[in-house]
């Protein structure tokens, strides 16, 4: 009988393809599963590692295809809240956002990216960010898009106006060096500047090139709130022109899709539908949501696009300026056309402070509830902590209704994300503020909340949609599934107790319930804790 260097035996295999679990041992040789089979005659006196799996759920590794660690890896590859999740795999450089490339026109926008894990670059390129990042010892598998706002900024910095011929020719030879480099696809943040302030036909553009390589085009649309269905409309659109201008492989993930507003509520019915008309007419679109009625983002979303392209030293100093401020808060009041304005929907009362360094006591508290005992207007308030942070405020928002997360959690096509950098708890930067509970508790939600307590879905399409689904829409052959021959990234869970244990108010919790997690074929975690093995790598797209 063939000796493994590990072996988990006595467990519930559900092998990520949404196909019913099934009693079986998986039977690991270096990084890959050599058998599923009834290896009960297997002599375990040559296995280096055995887990007993008995009353336990045995799946692929999960795989988040929206993260944000692109920067925390540099301060503790561990990744550690995502590692004790079950995630053997994060897709980071999402929301348009990415640390490279830098250049001078850009330095300013990446140094205000660089600043919250308190990193200095020793990069330039994309290519040298990837490199950089294959050099740290890695909790478990990282892989990235490129930023399309960052590439944006780096041909033209925050300037709002329309890419020249020129500039447009520079972006798209960025895209280019980026997929050379590794780059699974371009993202897009659409609410963020610069990526705020490119037109249609510029994304188009840079859509067309990532697509005709093969690459993803994952995009948080310009509005979740009220104006989501136009947003979603204009994100279908630019798919449809790359694919008309040659670009068939064109593949769309909608980011952390929601109904993000009081104004669009109960309408997430309606959005899936939209999602389906556009799959039904060959388009390739999907999308990824957490499992949370709360969102979180930067406090400088609150300010009107025409302040936010001034740049963050010179938007910094108009904030300081009476009229500047008076114009904010009647352009707040007012709105602009298709701007996703959270100070009037759900308002300061729903915008909790997450980290603002200069305020650590804020964290936790809504801008209503400081107004109110500071007795200030809560938009003074919020852009008084712009200023004293050089806009490097985090903010959770409440926004959703649980009716419409359901709904979206319902659908099998809709993988499971995080929306999330990788902390510790207790670690000097890496626990700074108030994150969000999503950064902790995502997996375990699911599969305890809306699996097991609310029947809202079967636990063989959960672990679909965090393993199966996403590692799909990356394209990991290898990844995602369980089957002879694949990588042997594994979770072993406990479906009768798994449940997250962040909270909004305490959200530093790893969740209970997830027993074992195996990343290339080496404990990564036994019995719930790390075991100090580091054998994630990074992964490059390759083509």
């Amino acid at each position: 009988m063939t000796v493994f260097d590990l072996l988990l035996h006595g467990g519930t295999v559900v092998d990520g393809t949404g196909s019913p679990g099934r009693r079986a041992d998986v039977g690991v040789l270096g990084d890959r599963i050599l058998a599923i089979d009834d290896l009960s005659a297997v002599d375990t006196g040559g296995v280096t590692h055995v887990i007993d799996a008995t009353g336990l759920v045995v799946t692929p590794g999960f795989v988040d295809p929206h993260g944000h660690s692109d920067g925390s890896l540099f301060v503790d590859g561990g990744l550690v809240s995502h590692l004790l999740q079950g995630y053997t795999t994060q897709l980071s450089g999402n929301c348009g956002e990415t640390l490279a490339p830098i250049t001078d026109a850009g330095r300013e926008i990446i140094a205000l990216a660089l600043r919250p894990n308190q990193l200095v670059a020793r990069w330039r390129t994309f290519g040298e960010y990837l490199d950089a990042v294959a050099e740290e010892r890695l909790g478990l598998n990282v892989a990235f898009l490129v930023g399309q706002g960052t590439i944006r900024g780096s041909v033209m910095g925050s300037e709002a106006g329309a890419a020249t011929e020129d500039e447009r020719r520079a972006m798209l030879r960025e895209v280019d060096a980026a997929l050379d480099a590794g780059a699974f696809g371009l993202s897009s943040g659409l609410i963020y500047a610069p990526g705020i302030h490119a037109a249609a036909d510029e994304l188009v553009a840079l859509v067309t090139t990532a697509a005709r390589r093969g690459g993803l085009y994952a995009t948080h649309m310009r509005n979740e709130s009220a104006g989501l269905f136009e947003s979603l409309e204009e994100s279908i659109a630019t798919a449809r022109s790359a694919r008309d201008n040659g670009a068939d492989g064109v593949r769309l993930q909608v980011s952390h899709l929601k109904c993000g507003a009081r104004a669009v509520w109960g309408r997430a019915g309606e959005a899936i539908a939209v999602l389906e008309a556009a799959r039904a007419d060959g388009l390739d679109v999907a999308a990824d949501q957490y499992p949370y009625t709360a969102a979180a983002t930067t406090l400088a979303t609150i300010l009107p696009p025409s302040l936010l392209a001034l740049g963050v030293e010179d938007c910094v100093a108009a904030l300081s300026d009476h009229e500047a401020r008076n114009r904010v808060v009647a352009e707040m009041k007012q709105g602009i056309s298709g701007w996703e304005n959270v100070a009037t929907d759900p308002g300061w009362e729903g915008l909790r402070i997450s980290f603002a360094p200069s305020h650590p006591d804020w964290a936790g508290r809504s801008l209503a509830d400081l107004g109110e005992e500071m007795d200030v207007d809560p938009a003074e308030l919020a852009m008084d902590a712009l200023i004293d942070d050089q806009l490097d405020v985090s903010v959770v928002i409440d926004c959703m209704d649980e009716t419409d997360v359901q709904a979206i959690m319902a659908v099998p096509w809709i993988a499971v994300c995080t929306d999330a950098q990788a902390r510790r708890p207790g670690h000097p930067i890496l626990d700074a503020g108030r994150p969000h509970p999503r950064t902790y508790g995502s997996t375990a939600r699911v599969l305890g909340t809306y699996v097991r307590e609310r029947g809202a879905l079967a636990l063989e399409t959960a672990v679909a949609k965090l393993t199966g689904v996403p590692a799909a829409r990356l394209g990991l052959r290898d990844r995602g599934v369980l089957r002879e021959g694949a990588f042997a990234d594994l979770v072993a869970f406990d479906p009768a107790a798994v449940a997250d244990d962040a909270t909004y108010e305490q959200p530093s919790r790893h969740p209970i319930g997830i027993e074992h997690v195996v990343v290339n074929g080496r404990p990564a975690v036994r019995a719930g804790q790390e075991t100090g093995e580091r054998a994630g790598v990074l992964l490059r797209r390759t083509g």
